[in-house]
């Protein structure tokens, strides 16, 4: 029943994240519920959508990085984001290693909800405004699709047609594990 009103993915996503190595998990409807609306479709679900909203909105799906740093004395909010993606594949495996599937998923959710900070931060829309701001803007575009993109394909043995679905949306593929560690190869 869980499978044909969420679909398989979702229902996958929520026992493995719901039922940790050595513990017991609870499988409610309000649960699923729950889990689906916070992580599935608030987290991931519109940060992807806000993505490729602005996307073609502003450069009609074809992001190009200009690679233009924020203007002096503000906070690297770049650098950060790409920190933090950086050390997301490192965090999975070395979970992954442990059979700590649930804190392995729970790395890659806390990238995307690194990606929707960076979003409030960076303020795309604001950017979109001022034509001076046209390559930042492109840059900002840019660090949020590699970011969910590497995203995603860490996300693809957990939940491999959402994985799909994700990098599709951003006209983009999806990576080897390999390659998850380095920003900026697309």
């Amino acid at each position: 029943d869980l499978i044909r009103f969420f679909g398989v993915d979702a229902v996958r996503y929520f026992v493995l994240h719901e039922m940790p190595f050595e513990n017991d998990g609870v499988i409610t409807w309000d649960l699923m519920i729950e889990r689906f609306n916070s992580d599935l479709a608030n987290t991931m679900g519109n940060l992807v959508n806000r993505t490729v909203s602005m996307s073609n909105k502003y450069f009609d799906g074809v992001i190009v990085n200009k690679n233009v740093p924020v203007a002096d004395g503000a906070e690297d909010v770049d650098a950060d984001l790409k920190a933090v993606m950086a050390a997301t594949y490192g965090k999975v495996a070395a979970k992954m290693d442990s059979l700590r599937v649930a804190d392995a998923i729970s790395e890659i959710f806390a990238l995307f909800k690194r990606c929707n900070k960076y979003i409030d931060e960076t303020m795309p829309w604001a950017l979109a405004k001022d034509e001076a701001k046209k390559d930042r803007l492109a840059t900002v575009l840019y660090n949020l699709v590699e970011s969910i993109s590497i995203g995603a394909s860490l996300l693809e043995s957990f939940m491999p047609e959402t994985a799909q679905k994700v990098v599709a949306q951003l006209n983009t593929t999806l990576r080897s594990l390999d390659e998850t560690k380095t920003f900026g190869l697309y």
